[in-house]
């Protein structure tokens, strides 16, 4: 009885899974390979036993012959039907690839500190507020070019 592609591989996997010493090992093996199985005829344990005997015995070349099929099976199934499908980058990491590429205009700057003059700091949500008023702006970014300026302020006081 030839054993298809199929049961050999489930064969490998199922004794590498249940290892020596497994209660009623050879068939708890058989009955692995035959619920997995879509094809193939039923085996049973000494069926098993007599499989993994010979396969103990094969050619080294043969083994990398039935791994290199296994891989190209794996791999083309794995790749038909997910090559078609094209990703999409969602809409919060393409606005932040812009809002990262595009530096503070003057206009921006300006607004930016107008709300920080009008919007008092003991005001709850300040930053939330001051951003509504930088239009295409977030309150993160806000917060951050405000610490920049701040950083810039310290640095030109230092340096005089």
């Amino acid at each position: 009885q030839e054993w298809s592609d199929e049961q050999l591989q489930l064969l490998v996997k199922a004794v590498n899974l249940f290892p020596a010493g497994t209660v009623s090992r050879w068939r708890v093996i058989a009955d692995y390979v035959n619920d997995h199985a879509k094809t193939g005829n039923k085996r049973e344990p000494k069926h098993v036993i007599v499989k993994v005997k010979s396969l103990k015995k094969i050619d080294p070349t043969q083994i990398e012959n039935v791994n290199k099929k296994a891989f190209a099976k794996f791999d083309l199934s794995h790749t038909q039907g997910k090559a078609s499908e094209e990703s999409v980058p969602t809409v919060r990491y393409e606005r932040k690839l812009e809002m990262a590429i595009l530096p503070w205009s003057s206009d921006d700057q300006k607004l930016l500190e107008a709300a920080l003059r009008a919007i008092p700091a003991s005001t709850p949500e300040r930053w939330d507020r001051v951003a509504e008023s930088v239009p295409g702006r977030t309150k993160k970014e806000c917060m951050k070019r405000y610490k920049e300026l701040v950083e810039m302020i310290k640095a030109k006081k230092a340096a005089q």
